[in-house]
C-alpha cells in the first residue's frame, strides 16, 4: 500500500473518530446506539495506533540508516 494511501486512511479514521465523538455527545442518542458508535471507536483507535505505530518504526529504521550505526533512537516527534 503507497504512502499516500496509508495517510489516507489514518485521515479518514481520524475523520470518522470524530464523528463518534460528536455523535456521542449528543444526549438525544439512545443507549444502544451509543454502545454501538463506542465500539466502532475502539476499533478504530486500535487500528490508528497500530498505523501510528508502524510510522513510528519506519521512521526508526530511516535514522538508523542515515545515522549509519545501530543505535536505536526513540522517536519524540521533533529533531535537532
Amino acid at each position: 500500500m503507497s504512502a499516500s494511501k496509508k495517510e489516507q486512511d489514518f485521515a479518514r479514521i481520524m475523520v470518522r473518530l470524530e464523528e463518534i465523538v460528536t455523535s456521542l455527545e449528543d444526549e438525544q442518542l439512545p443507549l444502544e446506539g451509543s454502545i454501538e458508535l463506542f465500539n466502532e471507536g475502539v476499533e478504530l483507535a486500535i487500528a490508528a495506533r497500530a498505523k501510528l505505530e508502524a510510522g513510528e518504526n519506519k521512521v526508526r529504521r530511516l535514522i538508523e540508516k542515515l545515522e549509519g550505526g545501530f543505535e536505536l533512537e526513540e522517536f519524540t516527534g521533533d529533531r535537532d
